[in-house]
């Protein structure tokens, strides 16, 4: 059964929303880790911890097809992008992700928006 992107986009602020939690607790000026996060959290930011990667980028065609994230702000590892992700993946403190990573919340809820406006018209 193919998930519906609302769900994957749901699933996603979810672990973000998670991931940030556990991030407030961290010393702000400490080093990020995403090993430290995957085991304390169960996830880190990269795809095979996403939501929408696991569908979009490891079922799809691997160029994110059809991702809803990837479709209103480009790839998430593209310097040109709009995405925020790729100023999570760069920071280089917790204060830093953390201020990243809400811009990151805020693009999904967006996309969550915009796919339950498009549902709903």
């Amino acid at each position: 059964m193919t998930p519906q992107p609302e769900e994957l986009v749901k699933e996603s602020i979810g672990h973000w929303k998670e991931m940030m939690e556990w991030a407030q607790q961290r010393d702000p000026r400490e080093s990020t880790n995403a090993a430290c996060m995957k085991i304390l959290v169960g996830g880190d930011w990269y795809s095979k911890s996403c939501p929408l990667c696991r569908w979009f980028l490891y079922f799809g065609d691997g160029e994110c097809e059809g991702c809803p994230l990837h479709a209103v702000f480009g790839e998430c590892d593209s310097p040109h992008a709009m995405n925020a992700w790729i100023d999570v993946a760069r920071a280089r403190n917790w204060s830093e992700w953390l201020e990243a990573a809400e811009v990151m919340l805020f693009q999904l809820e967006t996309v969550l928006k915009l796919l339950k406006e498009a549902k709903d018209a």
